[in-house]
């Protein structure tokens, strides 16, 4: 008989609502472990599937969360700290048949993928408890309770930046980064962390996000904010939102000769530039030419890029500039300030934050079972 545990799970249903509920799960596979999550933060990847903008024909309910961190319930003596992995892939599950990706090390492109905490019945973090394959579980136990949530996002963010192969070591590149949400943060600092010499503008057309990253890079000479207004060159530009207008912005603000590096999917996969779908080049990961500039496409992660970004994250401490915000226990309506004030809402901080009611944060750490493990 398989087991069967109670959890308390936030529910998503795309377009109608978002909701906690008390449910039963049980043990699906001999190499599930009961994981009990410790961090959970919330990625726009959950905000666009509850708008229908990523998944648009997917209509079910999901209980999500994908940037997770916990531990194994029986482990009681040598107590472990395991995140999550997203992807699932032919290798993760250990399928004989792999598709023509995998087998070829490309598992981020897998054409079999399931999506943790985006799919329906797959491991997700806004819970208390879940059973997880041992296969989606990544040990970081070596890493800062808070700063181990970022493996997933920094693990793309790093693979954009191979694919891209320009030595920003080297310094001296004049980069622009579209968007200033948790994604185009760690690309300003990743940038920054390889020469202090690299210039960094994070374009954001919102005024509160645009106070709070003020904030975030007050001590960073080299990385400005702006507005959409700007009108510069830049060696580089990455298109870190999700909309169509930050791709039209980043292929403006390039220089000829210029990479952009297409880290975000597109709200609007048919969108067309002229000759080709920018969509296709990020999902697919191929270098386009267009109009004298190279445009790069990146698309999640693979085993290798989660064992350096493990590596570079151990001395990154500046990352925990992005948490503007902690919340003790997922049902939780008040929510720690950054700014040493706590702010009380009607309703659960993660609700409201899945909703896109928080432009005044970066991103918010929650402990989901109340307490800093």
């Amino acid at each position: 008989m398989k087991k069967s545990v109670k959890i308390k799970a936030l529910f998503i249903e795309p377009k109608k609502d978002i909701y906690f509920k008390d449910v039963d799960i049980k043990k699906i596979d001999d190499d599930d472990v009961l994981i009990k999550w410790t961090t959970s933060s919330v990625c726009n990847s959950e905000r666009r599937r509850y708008n229908l903008t990523k998944s648009a024909n997917d209509k079910n309910v999901f209980i999500g969360g994908h940037e997770a961190v916990g531990i194994i319930e029986s482990e009681k003596y040598i107590i472990k700290r395991y995140a999550l992995l997203p992807h699932s892939n032919c290798l993760t599950r250990g399928e004989k048949n792999q598709c023509n990706y995998c087998g070829e090390g490309k598992e981020n492109l897998c054409s079999k993928m399931k999506h943790a905490g985006l799919d329906n019945n797959t491991p997700s973090g806004f819970t208390d408890r879940m059973f997880v394959s041992r296969s989606q579980l990544f040990d970081v136990t070596d890493l800062d309770s808070e700063i181990a949530p970022f493996l997933e996002p920094f693990s793309c963010v790093l693979r954009s930046w191979k694919l891209a192969n320009t030595d920003i070591s080297k310094g001296g590149f004049s980069v622009a980064v579209i968007g200033g949400g948790p994604i185009g943060c760690l690309h300003a600092f990743y940038v920054n962390e390889k020469n202090k010499e690299n210039t960094i503008t994070i374009v954001e057309s919102c005024p509160e996000r645009r106070k709070v990253l003020n904030y975030v890079f007050d001590s960073f000479p080299n990385i400005k904010i702006s507005n959409n207004s700007i009108i510069d060159s830049f060696d580089i530009s990455v298109m870190a939102s999700s909309d169509t207008s930050a791709y039209e912005e980043s292929f403006r603000l390039l220089k000829d000769d210029g990479y952009l590096i297409l880290f975000s999917g597109f709200n609007d996969p048919k969108f067309n530039d002229e000759s080709y779908n920018p969509e296709i080049v990020h999902r697919q990961e191929f270098i386009h030419f267009f109009k004298s500039k190279k445009l790069v496409g990146s698309s999640g992660y693979n085993s290798e890029d989660l064992i350096d970004a493990k590596r570079i994250l151990f001395n990154f401490d500046n990352i925990l500039n992005i948490v503007t915000g902690k919340v003790y226990g997922l049902d939780s309506k008040t929510v720690h300030r950054f700014d040493g004030i706590c702010t009380t809402y009607d309703e659960p901080v993660l609700i409201k934050d899945i909703q896109g009611d928080l432009k005044d944060h970066i991103k918010i750490q929650y402990f989901n079972n109340d307490y800093k493990n």
